[in-house]
């Protein structure tokens, strides 16, 4: 009969043991998740300029890209020009071996002294025979000197004439010498034609240079022309005198051009008409043969929906669209849209929003929906 008590006094701590057990459980978690904090954005109507966008090249100016040629054959004894320096109009940039033509600008220089002596002794002897027919023609008029001393006066002027004529022809060819040689000598120092930078250098101290080989490439880019080709489709909207932006990876902005010729020729291989504009390039950002690109504004779009292009994410359902996570609620959820027009860092919306509607402006993308959001400050 005592069995049975304890048996049921240890059923009964059984029961307190596992009752207490069961109380230290932790109890279920039900707090709701935090809201992320996103850019949440308001869709904007504004007027939207209407752009075509083209690819082009840069090109200098007319006579703006030389490559400098010596005006006579000869060897270089120096070349000062150095790829990346800039040079000015007129500057020295190399200089040909000028001994022979020293040598003979000397000589000419010589000759011409010796020349103009017999010209001055000629001119003596002109007037010397000028008196003399004086003197006799007063005699032959006082009948003292015959007529034969009056002949031999007038021959011997007229002889001393033709003498002073022909001393004045010698120097005249002299001096022409002497200016060839003065010619040749400052053609041994080969001048920039223009202003600009030095290109490239083809030639060194020692090579021999002539009139076909040039010694360096020079080139102005502080205002350069873009071409471009237009499709001939485009062509009634874009006219001399329209604005455009120059665009380029080595510029953090854009560049102002002018469209100052649009071809009245269709090129048939590619269907377009060749444009220039021409762009003011201070800094010379912009280098010869570089593609870039161009925007020419043609009109403007009234009243267009516009949203960042950075709150675009991509359908998954369809690789060429797109989709937005809008705001409402305090909760996101993607919607398709339709997309138009783009314009630096905005694009249009054809359809799925509407004006001042609250979408994520960037870093939603992977998000599911009805993901809890709020407004970052």
């Amino acid at each position: 009969m005592r069995q049975q008590p304890l048996k049921l006094l240890i059923s009964s701590a059984l029961l307190v043991g596992l009752s207490g057990c069961g109380s230290a459980q932790p109890a279920e978690d039900s707090t709701p998740a935090p809201a992320l904090r996103l850019p949440i954005v308001q869709v904007l109507r504004q007027d939207v300029p209407k752009v075509l966008n083209l690819t082009g090249t840069v090109n200098a100016l007319p006579d703006h890209s030389v490559k400098v040629s010596p005006a006579i054959a000869g060897k270089l004894i120096s070349v000062a020009a150095i790829p990346g320096e800039r040079i000015a109009r007129g500057q020295v940039i190399a200089r040909l071996d000028s001994r022979q033509a020293t040598d003979q600008l000397a000589q000419a220089t010589a000759a011409l002294e010796v020349v103009n002596a017999g010209v001055a002794q000629a001119q003596t002897n002109r007037l010397l025979a000028q008196n003399n027919l004086s003197r006799v023609q007063m005699l032959y008029s006082e009948k003292i000197a015959p007529q034969k001393d009056l002949i031999a006066a007038q021959s011997q002027l007229a002889t001393a004439t033709e003498q002073v004529r022909a001393a004045q022809a010698q120097v005249a060819q002299v001096r022409a010498t002497q200016g060839q040689a003065r010619t040749q000598l400052s053609f041994s120092e080969v001048r920039s034609p223009i202003s600009g930078v030095v290109a490239s250098r083809f030639l060194n101290a020692g090579d021999t240079a002539d009139t076909a080989t040039p010694i360096v490439q020079i080139v102005d880019l502080e205002t350069v022309i873009v071409s471009a080709n237009l499709p001939a489709d485009a062509s009634a909207v874009v006219h001399v005198g329209d604005r455009g932006q120059i665009r380029s990876a080595a510029t953090a902005g854009s560049l102002v051009a002018t469209v100052t010729a649009v071809s009245p020729v269709v090129d048939l291989q590619n269907n377009a008409l060749a444009i220039q504009l021409r762009c003011a390039n201070p800094q010379t950002y912009l280098k010869e043969g570089q593609s870039v690109s161009v925007q020419i504004t043609t009109g403007v779009h009234r009243g267009v929906m516009t949203i960042p292009k950075t709150a675009l994410v991509p359908d998954p359902e369809h690789p060429e669209g797109h989709l937005v996570y809008q705001f409402q609620g305090g909760k996101i959820r993607r919607v398709k849209v339709q997309t138009g027009i783009e314009v630096e860092n905005r694009v249009e919306i054809t359809s799925g929003l509407g004006v001042n509607t609250q979408i994520v402006a960037r870093g939603a993308y992977g998000l599911p929906d009805d993901t809890a959001a709020e407004a970052s400050r």
